[in-house]
């Protein structure tokens, strides 16, 4: 990404440390930095938000009206995600007004437009006009490769990602807590890749929505925007809805947060109604998604499963990563095996 596509934002070098910045000095560190990047502004109150996977966030309000939205990156993070293509797509989806403002960057993250907001829980997935409002934001977001097409019809994220955990794995293998066999897993993506070739067309995907990255805006008719760009890029399409019904399974704030829970799984019956919302009601196309989502279910599981993998190496935030990522490669050596005995 070209630093000039981002000249009127903006920045410094910064760095908050949150191992070692707490309570009374936080606030100062947070009071300093805006003074830096906002000259004038002061900050008169700063709350945490929790539920954030990757991210520490916060609520930081200057002077008694203004609130902004801090994002201080976790740890390690950087391992996992793109910060250039991430700052990349949000600057254009805020130009196209389907994402919040970028206002600031700093070393270890950013201050974004807040929007007010509550976010959807994981119930609120079922609700079905909830759920054909999130299937209308992904048509959006899917048409958006006509805006900004990709570079090379090869230009997956998917595959971008696997590789570089894969081969970011090999070499921490040494911190995982367990004995793990790469080479029987690097035949297994070689396997997916070739029976996923050519199945569902590019999009422009956003690759994560799950119910924390979906907000619903106060003062409207109940419309819905979704954040969190992190994972954003081209993929096919089956991939990206896939993954959000995939994310049906996860309850993040429940009691056990990195387990899946396969009876919220959507029926077919659901998985038609949304499917049918995107389509605008063409069958045919419903048909066809209905197939390349079922195929991308394994690519799906095998990305977060290699993602948690890389989190248990890096990750300072609690979360049980390791049951997280086993049970997901366990989820995507089913689903190969189902695809293989399908062929």
């Amino acid at each position: 990404m070209s630093p000039a596509r981002l000249d009127n934002v903006p920045r410094c070098s910064t760095v908050l440390d949150l191992t070692i910045l707490k309570g009374k000095q936080l606030e100062q560190a947070i009071q300093s930095l805006v003074f830096t990047l906002f000259p004038g502004c002061n900050v008169t109150n700063v709350r945490r938000v929790s539920g954030a996977l990757t991210n520490a966030v916060y609520f930081v309000t200057v002077g008694n009206t203004t609130t902004l939205l801090l994002r201080v990156y976790g740890i390690g993070s950087d391992e996992f995600i793109d910060r250039s293509n991430e700052l990349l797509w949000l600057n254009r989806l805020a130009h196209l007004k389907l994402g919040p403002r970028l206002l600031a960057i700093f070393g270890n993250g950013r201050f974004e437009e807040f929007l007010p907001s509550t976010t959807l829980t994981h119930s609120d997935l079922q609700d079905p006009v909830l759920s054909a409002q999130i299937a209308r934001r992904f048509r959006q977001f899917h048409s958006l490769i006509d805006i900004y097409p990709p570079a090379s019809p090869d230009d997956m994220a998917v595959w971008h990602n696997v590789d570089r955990y894969f081969n970011s794995l090999q070499q921490d293998s040494p911190s995982l807590p367990f004995p793990f066999d790469f080479d029987r897993l690097g035949r297994e993506i070689d396997q997916c890749k070739a029976i996923l070739k050519n199945t569902s067309p590019l999009v422009f995907a956003h690759n994560d929505v799950q119910y924390g990255n979906v907000l619903r805006l106060k003062g409207t008719s109940n419309t819905l925007v979704l954040v969190d760009f992190e994972y954003a890029g081209y993929n096919p399409r089956g991939y990206d809805i896939a993954n959000h019904f995939v994310e049906w399974m996860y309850n993040y704030h429940g009691d056990t947060p990195a387990l899946m829970c396969p009876d919220a799984f959507p029926t077919t019956a659901q998985q038609i109604r949304f499917l049918k919302e995107y389509a605008s009601g063409d069958d045919n196309l419903v048909e066809s998604l209905l197939v390349e989502a079922r195929q991308w279910l394994m690519a799906v599981h095998l990305h977060w499963g290699l993602w948690g993998l890389v989190q248990v190496c890096h990750s300072e935030i609690d979360f049980d990563y390791t049951s997280y990522a086993l049970e997901r490669l366990e989820a995507f050596r089913k689903e190969l095996y189902n695809m293989t005995m399908d062929q």
